[in-house]
């Protein structure tokens, strides 16, 4: 099978006798859990977001397609944020970490979306009108990114210094909020820093295929570092990010505005869906 298929480092977890999470989604299958996960007392935590909703929303109407499915702040070039998907009826779906990394191309990623529910809405979304040839968003294209850019969080206290080791001249990581494209070393990557709740520092590095495994076996060179899969990962996020409690039962949950508006995920102007529903 080929590596879109499996996951691009599907061999490196292996090594470290990796459970894989059983899915009926055709993503690549997600790092359940490593044995012996050390978490306690590690200085950062590296996971592969490989398994989790991972899509690159790109077109002429990427820019515009977002700011309807999605309820935050509008992004310009170079941010990144939390932010609520809605149902047309104002229910919260997931809270997805968007990342504007051109004019005409977003990356929306989710790493407690198991079920891929946020991804089919977005899906559908995207395929509005288009059956009876009044396409909203005719120059638009979703894709699963997972072949293009590999996904790595690594989050903790040493997080932001593992990756200073990496910096060089000129180059500065991201602040909260922020996205660049720098150089760790020799490998070009896309590195995002989400903006509060996600604390301690937690930092989404997206990283070329070819140069995957290097980075990954770079980062665990690092005794502070330690792999986790995504049952840890979820646990971990679901006590930093307030809205996880809302959503545990996996289904749309009814959130009033003020609540949405108090973890900051939601922007006052209404326009985007579910927004004339929320009360």
């Amino acid at each position: 099978m080929s590596g879109a298929a499996t996951g691009v480092l599907r061999a490196e977890h292996e090594l470290l006798g990796a459970e894989f999470e059983r899915t009926e989604r055709a993503t690549p299958p997600a790092v359940l859990a490593y044995p012996h996960e050390e978490v306690d007392g590690a200085g950062a935590l590296l996971a592969d977001l490989t398994g989790a909703t991972y899509l690159l929303v790109s077109g002429a109407d990427a820019g515009r397609f977002a700011r309807a499915a999605l309820a935050g702040r509008l992004l310009d070039v170079g941010e990144a944020a939390h932010e609520a998907a809605l149902s047309g009826t104002g229910e919260l779906i997931s809270v997805p970490l968007l990342v504007r990394t051109g004019d005409t191309e977003v990356v929306v990623i989710d790493a407690l979306d198991a079920s891929g529910t946020l991804a089919a809405w977005l899906a559908l979304l995207g395929d509005a009108g288009a059956d009876e040839g009044r396409a909203a968003f005719p120059d638009l294209s979703l894709r699963d990114a997972s072949d293009l850019l590999v996904p790595l969080m690594l989050a903790g206290p040493r997080a932001r210094a593992v990756l200073e080791d990496y910096v060089h001249g000129d180059d500065a990581l991201p602040g909260p909020g922020e996205v660049r494209q720098l150089r760790l070393d020799a490998i070009t990557a896309v590195v995002a820093h989400p903006a509060a709740p996600v604390e301690p520092s937690a930092y989404l590095i997206l990283a070329p295929v070819p140069a995957a495994h290097v980075l990954w076996r770079s980062l665990l060179s690092f005794t502070e570092v330690e792999p986790v899969g995504h049952r840890t990962l979820r646990s971990l996020l679901a006590r930093r990010l307030p809205w996880r409690a809302r959503l545990a039962e996996g289904a749309p949950a009814r959130v009033s505005r003020s609540e949405l508006e108090s973890w900051g995920i939601v922007r006052g102007d209404g326009s985007f869906v579910g927004g004339r529903a929320l009360t």
